[in-house]
């Protein structure tokens, strides 16, 4: 079986698009930990399929490079907004849905940006015995720790990453998680270990979102907040008022990559 596809990337974070597939969605989990793969595969963080939904100009179905399936991803949605405007799918000002929700996606001078939901579940300052740093916890889509360091160049974020994500503290579905460091001129570097992937990824979009309602409820931070991942810069712009973020636009460095044909065997 041969099936066409395209690679996307949002600031380093990279997907596999596969453009109205016939095959169902349970193919896609099966085959994603292949796909996905480095050196035997395309190699990608996750696998994107553009679907069509009554109602909207696509439907939004993300798999992890595990094959579990995620409810959203902020860089993944960014790069079909791209995708999609390019293909003819949509128009610059669209429409679609995941299984976080309806989104908006927006093509400004070529450049995707894309809605989120408003952060929700918020917790600060969470104390867990295992860590000697306080966490906060907040859901922008997903499930995500926001943890602030001293050094993020050298902080251990695959090893302590880990054990946040499978800590019983945030079972059963576990976190993804950013590790932060603020410098003195305000800017901000972030690196984030995915839920999914199970390692560091360059970028993380729902994580960029997630750190950015952080740094404006604990430290006055407004929008629009610049923050710097290894893979890239991504913006995100919102309204604050009373501790409660909304209207949340997430955008950043995105391309199509390469397109080609891959064999299922």
């Amino acid at each position: 079986m041969k099936l066409d596809f395209a690679k996307v990337h949002g600031a380093g974070n990279d997907f596999v698009v596969f453009k109205h597939p016939e095959q169902p969605d349970e193919f896609f989990a099966r085959i994603a930990p292949s796909i996905c793969n480095r050196r035997k595969g395309v190699g990608a963080d996750g696998i994107l399929l553009v679907r069509k939904e009554p109602g909207y100009d696509f439907r939004m179905v993300y798999f992890n490079a595990d094959g579990s399936r995620a409810e959203f991803c902020g860089n993944g949605a960014r790069s079909l907004v791209l995708y999609a405007w390019k293909e003819g799918i949509a128009p610059s000002e669209m429409k679609f849905i995941s299984d976080a929700g309806v989104h908006q996606g927006l093509i400004s001078d070529g450049n995707p940006s894309v809605s989120l939901p408003n952060p929700a579940e918020l917790k600060l300052n969470i104390s867990l015995p295992d860590f000697f740093f306080p966490m906060h916890f907040v859901n922008t889509g997903v499930p995500h720790v926001v943890v602030f360091v001293d050094n993020v160049k050298t902080f251990d974020v695959i090893d302590i990453g880990s054990q946040i994500r499978y800590h019983k503290y945030f079972a059963p579905k576990g976190t993804n998680v950013n590790f932060v460091q603020v410098f003195e001129d305000g800017k901000v570097s972030v690196r984030t270990y995915e839920r999914g992937v199970e390692s560091e990824t360059l970028a993380c979009g729902t994580g960029a979102v997630a750190v950015a309602a952080v740094l404006a409820i604990t430290r006055g931070f407004k929008p629009p907040v610049k923050l710097d991942f290894p893979g890239g810069a991504l913006n995100v712009d919102f309204n604050v008022r009373d501790n409660d973020i909304s209207d949340v636009m997430l955008g950043g460095e995105t391309a199509i990559v390469f397109k080609g044909e891959i064999e299922i065997v």
